[in-house]
């Protein structure tokens, strides 16, 4: 049975979640209410909010940001100003009519707005432009000191790829085509976070877009975080990319590795949520051991590179928030 179908036959089981109004806090601290700890490793062990490394040692987590009240605020108003917002939002018109109603969907959505204010927090020394645009390829790197374009090309893959007769209970193809679509700008956005707050990068920049960018869908909340990280890693199973040599010297990981990393930081802020990934033999055992400590390892490095450049009283605001419409506005 391929990943997709698997993944289906996962959402068929957890279907009922999804029904559930689950608002949680997002997951800068570890070890939330209700959390399962992950599968015992063959040596070593979280145990006690340690962190799991592959040579036995256990590592605390750091503290985590002060707590918030978990009341449920209503959705976020993408027309609002919340203040602070360095981050400008386009919707280039497209010169080729076709990308016309990709541009409508995603303004009747008013994505690119809520991107807006779930950044506000962000305190950037200058201005970021965050626009979709027609590019006569699928994407346009971002350059330093420049915009982050996400392609209306980009899109139409995406919309292409995504199946659109899905078994009943199986994961929606808008949730597919949602949760590519956060990866791909989050990812773009992490990029240029590292240029605008020069944070140091160890490895390939865009590994380590990927892993800001899974940290940050985590936040959304079960219910949003469930749908987006499945959705992301479905559009990398799904692209079935045949890499050559020539391939593997890109600057991107492969979109099978992706996959998993993507799980693996799913798993890894939820055992208990994403438990169905072990389960169904999506996320393989010998990675889910590793998971919970790459996921403290990658909060640490939010914590201590990101988080001083966030505004803790809109971090709040935010927290209290419902994010994402997953559903075509009518």
């Amino acid at each position: 049975m391929s990943f997709i179908a698997r993944l289906a036959l996962a959402l068929t089981l957890i279907a009922p979640l999804w029904a559930a109004s689950l608002h949680a806090q997002p997951t800068f601290s570890p070890n939330k209410g209700g959390t399962a700890p992950a599968p015992a490793p063959e040596t070593g062990s979280p145990g006690g909010g340690g962190v799991f490394r592959p040579s036995g040692t256990e590592v605390t987590p750091p503290p985590a940001p002060p707590p918030t009240t978990t009341t449920t605020a209503p959705a976020a108003a993408p027309g609002l100003d919340w203040g602070n917002s360095q981050v400008d939002v386009v919707y280039a018109e497209p010169k080729d009519p076709q990308f016309l109603p990709i541009r409508e969907r995603l303004m009747r959505r008013q994505v690119l707005e809520q991107l807006r204010l779930f950044l506000s927090p962000l305190r950037l020394p200058r201005k970021l432009l965050v626009q979709l645009d027609q590019c006569n390829a699928e994407r346009r790197p971002y350059q330093p000191g420049g915009p982050v374009t996400i392609c209306y090309e980009y899109i139409a893959k995406i919309e292409q790829i995504a199946p659109r007769n899905q078994p009943a209970g199986g994961l929606p193809r808008e949730t597919m085509i949602v949760g590519a679509f956060v990866q791909a700008v989050l990812h773009e956005v992490a990029v240029a976070t590292f240029d605008i707050l020069d944070i140091p990068v160890w490895g390939r920049e865009t590994d380590a877009a990927d892993k800001l960018a899974g940290f940050i869908m985590v936040q959304f909340g079960k219910d949003v975080a469930l749908k987006i990280m499945i959705g992301a890693a479905w559009y990398f199973d799904a692209s079935e990319r045949t890499w050559n040599e020539s391939d593997f010297a890109s600057e991107q990981s492969p979109e099978a590795q992706r996959f998993f990393n993507y799980l693996c930081i799913a798993f890894g802020s939820d055992p208990a949520s994403f438990k169905f990934l072990i389960d169904q033999n999506l996320l393989p055992i010998r990675r889910a051991q590793r998971c919970t400590g790459e996921f403290y390892a990658l909060r640490a490095a939010f914590l201590r590179t990101l988080m001083p450049h966030v505004d803790q009283q809109l971090l709040k605001r935010v927290q209290s928030a419902t994010w994402l419409m997953l559903d075509e506005p009518k």
